[in-house]
């Protein structure tokens, strides 16, 4: 929490969600901690009253503005953003916004992805090389320079160095940056937002009670079986070879400081 004097100073925390990278892990830890949602949101994703995700990555730096205005007058203190990313100018030059993120080994991060959507129900491909060839940002090549280059809008487009430089220029601007492969998650939070550590759900891919339920209620007893066991679908990452060459190089930068 900060504070001007004897008062509380407004904090809006700003996650950029990366897709199976501990996002709801920290989502759950925001609500234990109390800070406030928007009104209607899902997963800390801001939504209109029919559930449909606001597409605050397409605001202009006028809209974006408002909308934190809007948040502080609502008292929201965070708010997650996971299908695309917003002006990171705009957030850094606010100070009353606060920006984190959470990344992890791309490939583990795509392989997770694989077996989630898998054993939840959302996909029947048991080949992880026919999973990748659905149009997904969340799937696209060098995912994570293409969301902090602002690129998310376009999973197909062919990046250069110069959106590798920009996506280097946007996450510089944020204030805590966690690497779920060295780091303790809780900690690190607990440290940099004076939150305490709580039990919450993590919503790990293998684990999840509603997993099994949902199984054993579609008589997928073979696949119930798989998933206790925690048996990945596919080991086969010969197609994914050099698809994340330029998210290893944003780590390697990132994190070998």
């Amino acid at each position: 929490m900060d504070y001007i004097g004897d008062s509380i100073a407004y904090r809006l925390i700003w996650f950029q969600h990366i897709h199976k990278a501990a996002g709801t892990l920290i989502v759950n830890m925001a609500k234990a901690n109390n800070e406030k949602m928007y009104i209607n949101n899902n997963n800390g994703n801001p939504t209109n009253d029919n559930g449909v995700v606001l597409p605050i990555w397409e605001y202009s730096d006028l809209e974006l503005s408002k909308f934190i205005d809007n948040c502080e007058k609502n008292g929201v203190t965070f708010v997650a953003t996971e299908s695309g990313a917003p002006n990171f100018n705009v957030l850094e030059m606010d100070n009353r916004v606060t920006l984190i993120t959470c990344l992890r080994d791309p490939e583990k991060r795509l392989v997770s992805n694989h077996n989630y959507a898998y054993y939840s129900g959302y996909t029947e491909e048991k080949k992880l090389i026919n999973f990748i060839h659905k149009p997904n940002i969340f799937l696209s090549d060098n995912y994570y320079v293409r969301i902090f280059s602002n690129n998310g809008k376009f999973p197909n487009k062919l990046l250069n160095e110069e959106d590798y430089q920009y996506a280097i220029e946007n996450i510089s601007k944020f204030d805590l940056i966690i690497n779920l492969d060295l780091d303790d998650v809780q900690e690190k939070l607990k440290l940099k937002l004076d939150w305490k550590n709580k039990k919450v759900d993590r919503h790990s891919t293998f684990g999840n009670k509603w997993n099994i339920i949902n199984l054993l209620k579609k008589l997928q007893f073979l696949k119930l079986k798989k998933y206790l066991k925690r048996e990945k679908i596919d080991s086969d990452l010969s197609c994914i070879k050099n698809k994340y060459n330029l998210d290893y190089r944003f780590m390697e930068e990132l994190f070998s400081k």
